[in-house]
């Protein structure tokens, strides 16, 4: 490894964004045994670029060539929305997702978040392990897809252990 590289998506990289997310998506698909319901996984070019253009969505580069990608949302109340993490499988677990996670972050409190939330299959225990250590916590289970979600928080600030989150984290994203 010579040079990483974390920033924004451009255009022109929704092709490589594209590619990740789908290598990535499948093995979580694999994984939880739901292919038909990883909607990643059926993202077209034009969605991605879309994306680029209406969310926030970072790159991860390494020695000059996109690794990793990973959008956000800004919702009501300073709360966002993370999906699409995606790091390609040659890659895993060389720390460079925790890197990825930690610009997201270093962004959101900059842009005045309060907290990030995201879903990931709970059986998936290598997602839920690597969201823990980079400082997400389970807030509840969602059981509203074809499989059985974790919903996960990071607080940005102090939060109340209450605070409704799934009333501005639409379920179905």
């Amino acid at each position: 490894m010579e040079k990483i590289i974390l920033r924004k998506a451009k255009k022109e990289d929704a092709p490589r964004v594209l590619q990740i997310t789908k290598e990535a998506f499948t093995l979580y698909a694999n994984e939880v045994r739901k292919r038909e319901s990883i909607k990643a996984l059926f993202e077209t070019l034009e969605d991605v670029q879309r994306d680029i253009e209406e969310k926030y969505v970072y790159v991860c580069e390494l020695d000059g060539e996109i690794i990793g990608s990973v959008r956000f949302t800004l919702l009501r109340d300073g709360i966002a929305y993370l999906s699409r993490f995606a790091m390609a499988p040659d890659v895993q677990n060389l720390g460079l997702g925790g890197l990825l996670l930690e610009k997201v972050r270093l962004e959101c409190l900059g842009l005045g978040v309060k907290a990030i939330t995201l879903y990931t299959a709970s059986r998936m225990r290598s997602s839920v392990s690597f969201y823990l250590k980079n400082g997400y916590y389970i807030h509840s289970i969602d059981k509203s897809s074809d499989y059985i979600r974790a919903f996960m928080v990071n607080e940005l600030v102090d939060m109340d252990e209450m605070f409704d989150y799934e009333s501005i984290v639409t379920p179905g994203v």
